[in-house]
């Protein structure tokens, strides 16, 4: 075989490699760029690296001092990445761990703490860690972990959610897409879509949809039977959610 030919093959393969992966680079950090990440560290100077750090590449950072405040800011913010430090007062990071991780299963977690506890360590490899981080953390380190919690984030659809065909739920934005428009939503829209969607293809009971959307309102059957029927016609799609006789809703896949 020809050698020029050879090395012309090689070099095209070698060129569609390289454009394939710098694709991927960049897929991967516009991701990042719509994440927000929760840091979770009681040392204020840790805390505050941390975030001028991640702000390099994430969207939005949002910071707690314990698990208890931090547990808060995840059930309210919904962010897409947790780093969280072991040891904190109030609530340490394997109890937030634990609870989070039983709330959702999909969200990447990265621990972080300054020492290498093999006995702690196995307290966390049910939690599906990401990675397990001794300080300090240089800004390779960081880099790549975030880097696999992009594409962790990606392939769990937390930054958008496919509800139909041609409707897309955006966790960042708190709104609809479809077809390339955005359609805002209302805050009680808002909760009820991601409680439905948290929820996949499982009966969601009226009173924990009076707990989570309505909070301290009074709900009553009309006013939740008026913001169902909104919120499917911004969805555009009359069974995107289906009542089920009269006990709650659901949203099927």
């Amino acid at each position: 075989m020809n050698k020029f030919f050879i090395y012309t093959t090689f070099r095209e393969d070698l060129e569609s490699f390289l454009g394939y992966n710098i694709f991927m680079n960049n897929y991967y950090n516009d991701i990042l760029k719509k994440c927000t990440v929760l840091v979770v560290d009681d040392e204020d100077k840790i805390r505050s690296k941390f975030k001028q750090a991640l702000e390099l590449y994430v969207e939005n950072v949002i910071e707690a001092s314990n698990g208890e405040d931090a547990l808060d800011l995840f059930y309210k913010e919904k962010p897409q990445i947790v780093i969280t430090d072991v040891k904190m007062p109030i609530m340490d990071g394997l109890m937030l761990t634990t609870i989070i991780r039983k709330a959702n299963d999909k969200i990447p977690i990265v621990i972080v703490s300054a020492h290498s506890n093999k006995e702690l360590l196995l307290n966390f490899i049910s939690l599906n860690l990401v990675e397990y981080l001794i300080k300090p953390i240089d800004f390779e380190q960081l880099k790549e972990v975030l880097y696999k919690c992009s594409k962790i984030v990606d392939k769990n659809g937390l930054i958008e959610v496919k509800i139909t065909d041609s409707c897309f739920y955006s966790y960042p934005n708190k709104s609809l897409l479809i077809e390339n428009n955005t359609i805002q939503l209302s805050p009680k829209e808002i909760k009820l879509i991601e409680l439905l969607i948290e929820n996949r293809n499982k009966l969601v009971s009226k009173d924990l949809i009076e707990q989570t959307v309505y909070e301290f309102d009074q709900m009553s059957e009309s006013a939740l039977n008026n913001l169902v029927l909104k919120a499917r016609k911004k969805i555009g799609n009359s069974r995107s959610i289906v009542s089920i006789s009269g006990l709650g809703f659901m949203m099927p896949e």
